[in-house]
C-alpha cells in the first residue's frame, strides 16, 4: 500500500499521463485501492479535492477517470450521464426510475436511482457547510470538477413526499461569445446587454424553469471589469472561482441582511441570485436603492409578467434591464433571449 501510495503522488506531480510515459501502468487491481487511497485525500475544498482526485486519474486512464473521481465520493451513479452529452439534468428518486432531461427533452430510463447516491450528496452538502433541517429542507449548491459543473438541488419530506435530488450537468464554462455562437442570443442583443452594464444598469435575467437563466448570469459576470469588487448572494457556486477577478462569495439565506452588511466591504456589483420569496425581492431593492449595481434571476414566462412581478415588489423599472428567456421543446430543446426591455 505504501508503494502504492508513493506512486500515486508521482503521478499527481507528473505533467504527463501514464501512457505517455509508458512506464508506470496501474493493473485493474492496483486502481481499485488506488481509488480507495484518493477518496482520503482532501483538499482545503471539495471542489478542489475532486479536481485533484480527477487530475490524477485522468493521467492513469482519460476513459475511466469520471467514473472513479465520483467513485471517490460515492457517485459513480452519475458518471454515465456526465459522460453524455446530450444529458442535461437528472432527478433522482431513490427506489425509483432515473429521470432525464436531454437537449431533446425528458424521458424516464430503465435504471433505478440508488440511495447510496443520495447519502452521497447530503455528505458533499455538509462538507460545503451546508444542511438539511426541519428549517431549510430545501436547498442548492455547486460542485466542480475538471471541465465539470453540476448544480445540485435537494428536497426532503415535509415539502415533497420522498427524498430527492436534481442534478443540472454543465460540460465547460460558457461565455457570452458561445451563446451566441450557438444563437441563444444575438450579436445586437449583446451589445445592448454590454451597453446596459456600461450604464450602471441593473439587470434581470427572467424566463421559464431550465431555460438559461443563471448561465446567461454567469456569462454577463465576464463582461464586468474583473477589477471591480463584486459580492454574490446564496448561490455564490453557481460561479466559478476565479483568482483573476475581485470575488466574494456568501452562501446566506438571508440575502437583505447579507446586502446591508455588503456596505463595509465598499463593492461595486452584487449578485442576489434568484429571486423568489418576498425577503429576496427585498434585498434586490435594498442593493439597488443603495446605488449597487444589482443583478438577479427570476422566474417570468414573458416581460410583462416580469415587470408585474417586480412591480408588485415594489421595485422601480426606471434604471433596471429585463432579459426575457423563453424555451420551447421541438426536435431540440431550443433555449434564446426572447426579448430586452429597458425604460
Amino acid at each position: 500500500m505504501l508503494r502504492l501510495l508513493t506512486r500515486l503522488l508521482e503521478c499527481a506531480e507528473c505533467k504527463r499521463s501514464c501512457k505517455e510515459k509508458g512506464v508506470c501502468d496501474f493493473t485493474e487491481e492496483e486502481t481499485t485501492l488506488l481509488i480507495s487511497l484518493l477518496s482520503r485525500i482532501y483538499k482545503k475544498t471539495i471542489d478542489e479535492t475532486l479536481d485533484f482526485r480527477y487530475d490524477v486519474l485522468r493521467k492513469i486512464n482519460q476513459n475511466t477517470a469520471v467514473h472513479a473521481t465520483l467513485a471517490t465520493v460515492g457517485l459513480e451513479q452519475l458518471a454515465e450521464f456526465l459522460e453524455d452529452d446530450d444529458v442535461e439534468d437528472v432527478v433522482l428518486i431513490p427506489g425509483r426510475p432515473i429521470y432525464l432531461t436531454r437537449r431533446y427533452g425528458k424521458e424516464k430510463i430503465g435504471k433505478i436511482s440508488e440511495a447510496k447516491t443520495l447519502r452521497a450528496l447530503l455528505k458533499i452538502a455538509h462538507l460545503k457547510g451546508v444542511e438539511l433541517t426541519t428549517a431549510n429542507p430545501s436547498f442548492r449548491y455547486g460542485l466542480s470538477f475538471g471541465g465539470y459543473r453540476l448544480r445540485v438541488s435537494i428536497d426532503l419530506p415535509p415539502i415533497v413526499p420522498h427524498p430527492q435530488a436534481y442534478v443540472r450537468v454543465h460540460r465547460k464554462k460558457i461565455t457570452a461569445k458561445d451563446l451566441v455562437k450557438s444563437g441563444f442570443l444575438t450579436g445586437e442583443q449583446l451589445r445592448e446587454i454590454v451597453a446596459w452594464l456600461r450604464e450602471g444598469r441593473h439587470v434581470v435575467v427572467s424566463g421559464p424553469p431550465g431555460s438559461g437563466k443563471t448561465t446567461l448570469l454567469a456569462a454577463i459576470d465576464d463582461l464586468i471589469p474583473p477589477h471591480l469588487q463584486r459580492v454574490y448572494i446564496d448561490e455564490a457556486d453557481e460561479f466559478e472561482d476565479d483568482p483573476n477577478k475581485n470575488q466574494i462569495k456568501i452562501r446566506s439565506v438571508n440575502k437583505a441582511k447579507e446586502v446591508l452588511a455588503s456596505l463595509n466591504r465598499n463593492i461595486d456589483v452584487i449578485f442576489i441570485g434568484e429571486l423568489q420569496y418576498e425577503d429576496h425581492f427585498a434585498a434586490f431593492r435594498t442593493a439597488s436603492e443603495m446605488g449597487l449595481q444589482t443583478l438577479a434571476t427570476m422566474h417570468a414566462t414573458n416581460v410583462e409578467d416580469a415587470q408585474k412581478r417586480l412591480e408588485r415588489r415594489g421595485i422601480e423599472l426606471q434604471n433596471i434591464g429585463i432579459v426575457q428567456l423563453s424555451k420551447k421543446y421541438g426536435a431540440m430543446v431550443e433555449r434564446k433571449v426572447a426579448a430586452l426591455y429597458a425604460k
